[in-house]
């Protein structure tokens, strides 16, 4: 998820974008003498012709210039940049992986153990998923993916970086620099489940929390039966979904509830009922083999169809109150 905890089973992952501000002349108080002293005659110079005094005296630097142009953004240069960076934040020895020619994966020197080779395999593997009739577009710019092996080298890092706590106990992902930062020691799942966030951000920025988390969280048990095949299987979540649906939450629990819902209601109190509920109206969504032209078709009319609820009716043939009574059934028979 975005800035914000991926529990068990999972990992979690995050990174981050920076931006720039434009240049503004400086304030008359701040420009040198000369430009003060052009804008006035001393009271011992000798009277100019009327036509002369009515001239403005214009100082040079006081004409405002163009502002430089920024270089055109160079991917390969910032993938350099990043796996340099890592290096002096890790050490020389920090090893580093260009997966799907944007992320940048990142371990310390001297991991043990070959979680790190398993990290970038899978990686390969979610990706060719993913990008085959899934994601329409992938991320133009470089991604960083840091992993650690355990909490006291996840935490050390936050340390030294951020001089702070992780703002996760199992990862995150900082948008605005590109960062994805996990302890993968927890798992991979969280890996398949952060880097689904730089791809709805590329490929549908209009999307929903709830749409972006519940596509993500599917992916925190990946399944992977072939090359360019991805889906999920059940998981942690799916506990808090049956308890809700069998007790006196069922009307919090409903499937229409997720279409319209804010990100600040998905965030608020029964963030991981939430969840629960995203991950496996997905999952229902997936096994039926419409999750994604779902996906797309909400993406491609989300100017008209800002909650999606449209295109869910023209892709499944039910509205979400009706599919509720379906989608509950399978959810309980899981």
């Amino acid at each position: 998820m975005r800035l914000s905890c991926l529990l068990p089973t999972a990992l979690a992952v995050v990174l981050a974008a920076c931006t720039g501000e434009g240049r503004r002349s400086a304030p008359p108080s701040a420009r040198s003498p000369a430009v003060g002293a052009a804008s006035a005659t001393p009271p011992s110079a000798p009277a100019q012709p009327a036509d002369e005094a009515r001239a403005p005296v214009v100082a040079p630097e006081a004409i405002d210039e163009p502002a430089p142009r920024e270089p055109p953004y160079d991917i390969a240069a910032d993938r350099e940049r990043r796996a340099r960076l890592a290096r002096e934040e890790l050490g020389p020895k920090a090893m580093s992986t260009v997966v799907s020619g944007v992320f940048v994966v990142i371990g310390p020197p001297g991991w043990q153990g070959g979680q790190y080779d398993q990290s970038v395999a899978l990686m390969k593997s979610a990706m060719a998923g993913f990008m085959n009739g899934r994601f329409g577009k992938k991320p133009s710019e470089a991604i960083s993916v840091y992993l650690f092996p355990n909490a006291s080298t996840y935490e050390a890092f936050c340390t030294q970086k951020y001089a702070a706590p992780c703002i996760a106990h199992f990862g995150f992902y900082q948008p605005r620099d590109r960062y994805m930062v996990m302890n993968i020691g927890l798992g991979l799942g969280t890996l398949t489940h952060e880097i689904v966030h730089p791809l709805v951000e590329a490929d549908f920025p209009a999307a929903p929390t709830w749409i972006n988390e519940g596509i993500a969280s599917v992916f925190e048990q990946p399944q992977i039966p072939k090359p360019g095949e991805i889906h999920g299987g059940k998981n942690w979540r799916h506990p808090r979904l049956k308890r809700a649906l069998t007790s006196g939450e069922r009307e919090r629990a409903r499937l229409d509830r997720l279409f319209g819902m804010p990100d600040e209601t998905f965030r608020g109190d029964g963030e991981d009922l939430h969840y629960a509920m995203a991950r496996y109206v997905c999952q229902w969504l997936d096994a039926r083999g419409k999750l994604w032209p779902f996906y797309q078709r909400w993406r491609d009319n989300v100017a008209d169809d800002p909650t999606g609820e449209r295109s869910f009716v023209e892709v499944v043939g039910l509205t979400p109150a009706d599919a509720h009574a379906a989608w509950s059934k399978w959810a309980l028979a899981l």
